[in-house]
């Protein structure tokens, strides 16, 4: 496409248009008026008429009263003729368009901010006085900061899931461990990786909890174990998969 000016050839409209507007300061008309035909530019090419040519703008405005009148804008005191209308404030299109002295001074305003320390790392932040008070753990630079002080400070007793600390499994156990990894291969169960695949042997799940029986050494029976890979193994511990002993597939 060829621009109208120079007759530079530009391979899409976008591009002539692009072109135009760098080269000659001046973007090319993207409307045609619906009124009286002529070319114009609209910057979000959305109006269908050009200046006064909309037959709802000037006296056939609801709000116009008689016709122009000349005034001083309230913003910056330039003169300007305008409709007159029942609406507060008069003020240029200029000001209007960039909206000086429209809104407030500084809009980006913070407001006020403490400085308090990250309960992790110790570095400053600044933060708003009501998140700062809202914080019963504090507060964090990061979520990956947050998730290293929950992991070193959030356990045992402290933890929501805490169900009274560790139990002795007893001398069964381990013997109940190494016929289960030999029964089922050592090979989990659930997702098939094996000791090569994992590069150490896979654990044991207890399908009913050890935490269930009034003695551990009662859960320790081959149709209450199955082997997983750790990560299968935390899943069934959360529900998430279903498993079964060998013996029962």
């Amino acid at each position: 496409m060829d621009c109208p000016t120079c007759g530079t050839s530009l391979s899409s409209e976008r591009g002539m248009r692009q072109h135009h507007t760098k080269v000659y300061g001046e973007p090319l008309p993207n409307r045609t008026c619906n009124g009286c035909g002529i070319e114009f530019y609209d910057p979000k090419a959305r109006l269908e008429y050009y200046d006064d040519c909309n037959p709802n703008a000037g006296e056939h405005n609801g709000n116009c009263s008689d016709a122009r009148e000349t005034t001083t804008c309230e913003c910056c005191g330039d003169s300007f003729s305008y409709y007159p209308s029942d609406k507060d404030g008069v003020y240029c299109s200029v000001c209007v368009a960039e909206a000086i002295g429209l809104l407030p001074e500084n809009p980006s305003e913070k407001g006020e901010r403490v400085i308090i320390e990250c309960e992790c790392f110790g570095s400053d932040l600044e933060v708003r006085p009501a998140k700062a008070d809202k914080r019963e753990r504090g507060c964090f630079c990061t979520l990956e900061c947050y998730g290293e002080w929950l992991s070193e400070n959030v356990v045992g007793p402290d933890h929501h899931q805490w169900e009274g600390g560790a139990i002795d499994y007893g001398q069964e156990w381990w013997q109940i461990r190494r016929q289960a990894l030999e029964r089922d291969g050592y090979e989990c169960q659930h997702c098939s990786a094996d000791a090569d695949d994992l590069g150490r042997n896979p654990d044991v799940h207890h399908l009913e909890p050890v935490r269930s029986f009034d003695q551990p050494a009662d859960a320790h029976t081959m149709n209450n174990v199955v082997t997983l890979c750790r990560s299968c193994h935390r899943r069934a511990d959360e529900g998430e998969i279903e498993v079964s002993p060998r013996s029962e597939k």
